[in-house]
């Protein structure tokens, strides 16, 4: 995220993180002329590259200052679930649960004060089809969409029915226990929309909602560092 005078935090853009480097963040902070940048990093290695490539970046850490009161262990959480929770704050204000769907699922939980309470961390639904065919001699690697039928007449139906199957009830359960039914739900991240059709429960996606709790944490902390 970019901020300018009077303007709003913006997004540039994405870029695959195994792809991200320093020339191509450096290349990003002229292209914007950034006065400040907001950057959130659960990957060692791009925190590196994002620290030492772009002087202005701020980093949302579990030490920055939030929008919301937290009933968790902050050195523990992740700032990218940190941002999803900032944005269900500014958009919702309480009772959301956050999904986010990447190379894990992570399930947070927004309560009835606006207290972030915590949730729970799950394999990937693309995570769980490479376990597969990491570990499984003779089965190979299927893209993980739902089949038409849970009974496969092949192997790669098979391995669809039963990851993409599983992974419904798994969500499905997840959601249940988390209090979905008095609680806004929504996905973000890569997989949210293939997700998204697995279950049957309707929910919001926003692919991009961690983007804005970067801009929400990112704006709050440039506030408090310029008094």
């Amino acid at each position: 995220m970019v901020t300018r005078p009077g303007e709003k935090p913006q997004s540039v853009g994405m870029v695959a993180t195994a792809k991200l480097t320093a020339t191509r963040v450096r290349a990003i902070c002229r292209q914007t002329r950034a006065l400040s940048a907001v950057a959130s990093s659960v990957v060692p290695r791009i925190t590196t590259i994002l620290r030492t490539s772009c002087p202005s970046v701020s980093l949302v850490q579990t030490s920055s200052l939030l929008n919301f009161r937290t009933d968790v262990d902050r050195r523990t959480v992740g700032a990218d679930r940190l941002a999803n929770i900032a944005e269900a704050v500014r958009r919702f204000g309480k009772n959301v649960i956050v999904a986010d769907f990447g190379t894990a699922a992570t399930f947070d939980v927004l309560d009835g004060r606006g207290w972030f309470i915590g949730g729970a961390i799950a394999p990937g639904l693309a995570t769980l089809g490479q376990a597969l065919s990491e570990r499984g001699a003779q089965l190979p690697a299927v893209y993980p969409e739902a089949p038409r039928t849970l009974i496969g007449k092949n192997t790669q139906d098979a391995l669809r029915a039963g990851i993409c199957g599983g992974y419904a009830g798994l969500v499905e359960h997840l959601l249940e226990k988390l209090g979905a039914r008095q609680r806004r739900v929504v996905f973000t991240g890569g997989d949210s929309r293939a997700v998204a059709k697995l279950i049957a429960r309707k929910v919001m996606i926003d692919p991009i909602w961690t983007l804005g709790g970067i801009a929400v944490l990112g704006a709050l902390n440039i506030r408090e560092s310029s008094k």
